[in-house]
């Protein structure tokens, strides 16, 4: 046990970083314009703020509780940041539906004990889904599959 909780405080304060530096850079950048007719910064300020405010509810009782030591499990940390990589660069060569599909399916690799099976239907599903939502229903123009070959 330590004297503070450590990942209470740490999260908390980037939260709020993050959302500082949102409304800053928004506030810095855009019109803010009033309730009445609203500037394309507002919308920005206001949830930077909100986030700014939550990371600081979090971030303030850590100082006032015990918690434990911290431990950075680094595998789902390198298996997430790949699967995001993945989508990163595979969206514009193979299209939605691959580049949701491999990108879910290594996503799942981040948790030790998934069977293949569940995470090529989970996988699938979330493509088919995705398709559905942003293709069909929304009518974005996005290429649903775009093979190189």
């Amino acid at each position: 046990m330590l004297d503070r909780d450590y990942r209470d405080i740490f999260t908390g304060l980037a939260l709020a970083l993050i959302g500082g530096f949102a409304a800053l850079y928004a506030a810095q950048h855009y019109s803010l314009g009033t309730v009445s007719r609203m500037g394309p910064a507002m919308v920005p300020v206001s949830l930077g703020v909100i986030l700014a405010g939550f990371g600081l509810s979090i971030a303030i009782p850590g100082f006032l509780k015990k918690g434990d030591a911290i431990v950075l499990p680094f595998r789902p940390f390198l298996v997430i940041s790949g699967s995001i990589l993945t989508f990163a660069f595979t969206i514009e060569t193979l299209g939605l539906v691959p580049a949701v599909f491999l990108t879910v399916v290594i996503a799942t690799f981040a948790e030790k004990r998934v069977p293949l099976v569940r995470a090529l239907l989970l996988g699938a599903s979330m493509a088919f889904l995705t398709w559905a939502i942003f293709v069909l229903g929304l009518g974005l123009p996005i290429h649903s599959f775009d093979w190189p070959f």
